[in-house]
């Protein structure tokens, strides 16, 4: 921020009207479960605004609490919920969500892990330099094409592998300018957040990254932000509980006009800071009535690992992470003998293909990715008699 911004952002921070910017963009967030709610199903109404509660302590939890290093610190690693989860996010998946600030350097050492897959990512959101100064909450919604926290773009990825050395220990330096070192991972000036994605092959035999994050330079260690700086946060934060809302809202309508098929969303996809580089991910709206069965048929690529999994209108897993209910993937599901995995999307266990148990709901949220694909596998989805399999 400029001297400018800094004082008009701690004017409205000390004034209140930071907070009540931030109360109005959270009524907005809400309407947003109002308007969207298909029918208004009630089931779908409540879970709406579960999520939303959920994503308030995301967004307080990166946009509050989570500051950028400014001693040596570990790097957390987040495992998914045992149930639940957001934008059909992988139960064979951990996430890091680092925060930092790109004006500093930072060095990253420790140890790669034998998890066989971590991707890096420079998160990268729309955060126009007159949040906190300015009102947003009455036009929160009109301004989502310029000021969304969830809209990230990732300028810069690279695999972990990239800076371990034989012996599996990591370092690399987290920087916008050269370093003038081997191991440099750039990001953009506006980056916020390190984002890993750790996949498994088995989570009981592998182990995640253990590492460590300091800046390169000393930085006075303050845990209390200023005035102007904690109105900026609370704008942000708000602004992406609505936005992850609003965003998951539209790409929900754009799958429900082709139901039970899968489909590439690329534009919804990198909206919400998804990296198709090393992937091919497709989704779908899956909706299967009483007696009814959804078969998804592909025959898997050469590729680090595929995953199938049903979600609820919200795009939160279904998944029971517990008995395996809702989803399936690689390292469990053997293809037929043709090396087709045929799946079956329905409430009561068909007679044949690998069943993917809907616990009772009808309708939903689905996707099917591929990691590290060599080719790109033709999918096939029917909706049939249960009966009749």
């Amino acid at each position: 921020m400029t001297d400018d911004n800094d004082a008009g952002a701690s004017r409205r921070l000390m004034s209140g009207e930071a907070w009540n910017d931030f109360c109005d963009t959270l009524r907005a967030a809400g309407q947003v479960v109002i308007d969207r709610t298909p029918n208004s199903d009630e089931q779908d109404r409540v879970e709406g605004f579960r999520y939303l509660t959920r994503m308030s302590v995301m967004a307080y939890g990166r946009c509050i609490e989570n500051l950028p290093p400014m001693v040596k610190m570990p790097v957390r690693v987040m495992p998914p919920p045992k149930m639940g989860g957001q934008g059909v996010q992988s139960p064979d998946q951990d996430h890091v969500v680092q925060a930092i600030d790109s004006s500093n350097r930072y060095r990253v050492t420790g140890k790669r892990g034998s998890a066989p897959y971590v991707h890096m990512s420079a998160w990268t959101p729309k955060i126009p330099g007159w949040v906190g100064v300015e009102s947003v909450g009455e036009r929160a919604v009109a301004v989502l094409e310029e000021f969304n926290p969830s809209w990230s773009q990732t300028p810069h990825t690279a695999l972990l592998d990239e800076f371990t050395d034989g012996g599996g220990n990591v370092d690399f330096v987290l920087s916008v300018d050269d370093p003038g070192v081997d191991n440099w991972m750039p990001v953009a000036p506006q980056t916020r957040e390190l984002m890993m994605r750790i996949v498994y092959d088995d989570r009981s035999s592998q182990s995640p990254p253990r590492l460590m994050i300091e800046p390169l330079k000393p930085i006075p260690l303050n845990l209390t932000p200023s005035a102007a700086e904690m109105s900026k946060r609370l704008s942000i934060a708000a602004q992406m509980v609505l936005s992850v809302q609003s965003d998951y809202a539209d790409w929900t309508d754009t799958l429900l006009e082709a139901e039970n098929q899968l489909q590439l969303t690329n534009e919804h996809y990198l909206r919400v800071g998804g990296s198709p580089d090393d992937r091919h991910f497709e989704f779908g709206y899956w909706r299967v009535g009483d007696g009814e069965a959804l078969v998804v048929e592909f025959t898997p690529p050469v590729c680090r690992h595929w995953n199938f999994q049903l979600c609820n209108h919200w795009m939160e897993n279904l998944a029971n992470y517990f008995t395996g209910q809702g989803y399936a993937s690689s390292q469990d599901v053997q293809a037929d003998p043709g090396g087709v995995v045929r799946l079956v999307v329905a409430a009561q266990k068909p007679a044949t293909g690998i069943w993917v148990d809907t616990s009772g709901r009808d309708h939903g949220v689905m996707g099917l990715r591929f990691v590290e694909h060599e080719s790109v596998p033709e999918i096939t989805t029917r909706l049939v008699r249960l009966a009749d399999l």
